[in-house]
């Protein structure tokens, strides 16, 4: 990053925690070396979401959200905000709008406000749920590896710690065995759907691999650390214990292969 910021930039774009692996982005160094480069510095919310990090407090200059995630909370519409100075928006943001003409349906704008009344109960169940299920998850035979940002094993926990207030509704994982062992893990659940989506009431789980981040290529991937073997889930609303046993028991079909492999 200092040397991508060594001579002038306009605009720097990240995301933290980063999908699907969660690695965590220092914003507050980001942002200024970004400054420093002339830079403006957009960050992507969505996974933190506006209740457990802040950007804009710790030197970013926009913030944007998808708000067909959290803020819905149950993946009924699409929508998208952009947070920013009230200058950036009269000056930079407010033209662009009407010169191109994007605009939101009355209907969405309504359900979107409806979901921001439980965000803060639906975020807090969320995160609180997805940390036990990373710790249960971590404990399974056939689970090689989970990521979740304020794990003791997370290599950037002190970072998510001094920037979060919590880990989020995302637990990424992986599976011994590849994709066959990941697709019957996930074609084994009964209470997790499988979506792309996240932030719903609903858990959500997905294969990064073959889905989010496919026209990346094997490359790219391996060098991001997604796996054949990686999925994501999106920890909704349900009774904790059944998501545990239901991941247990999906969990369970990989069988003594997953167990050799992971112990191996």
């Amino acid at each position: 990053m200092a040397r991508g910021l060594a001579t002038p930039a306009q605009l720097v774009l990240l995301e933290t925690p980063s999908n699907p692996m969660l690695e965590i982005v220092d914003l507050r160094a980001v942002a200024d070396l970004a400054h420093a480069a002339g830079a403006i510095v957009v960050v992507d919310n969505v996974f933190a979401t506006p209740l457990l990090q802040q950007p804009l407090q710790l030197g970013a200059d926009v913030v944007v959200y998808s708000c067909t995630k959290h803020i819905d909370g149950q993946g009924r519409v699409l929508g998208g905000a952009i947070l920013a100075s009230r200058k950036w928006v009269t000056d930079t943001l407010q033209p662009f709008i009407r010169n191109t003409g994007p605009a939101m349906s009355p209907f969405t704008a309504w359900v979107l406000l409806k979901g921001i009344e439980t965000l803060g109960l639906r975020v807090e169940a969320g995160s609180r749920a997805a940390a036990s299920i990373a710790d249960f998850l971590a404990a399974q035979p056939g689970v090689t590896r989970v990521w979740y940002p304020t794990r003791a094993d997370h290599p950037q926990r002190a970072l998510a710690m001094r920037q979060m207030t919590a880990g989020g509704t995302v637990v990424t994982f992986e599976v011994a065995g590849g994709k066959d062992a990941a697709f019957r893990v996930m074609n084994a659940f009964r209470l997790i759907a499988m979506s792309n989506n996240l932030g719903d009431s609903k858990s959500l789980a997905t294969h990064p691999a073959t889905t989010t981040h496919m026209r990346i290529g094997a490359e790219e991937r391996a060098r991001l650390g997604i796996t054949d073997g990686v999925i994501r889930v999106s920890i909704g609303l349900e009774d904790l214990e059944d998501l545990k046993d239901d991941l247990a028991q999906a969990l369970a079909t990989i069988g003594s292969t997953g167990r050799a492999q992971a112990a191996a």
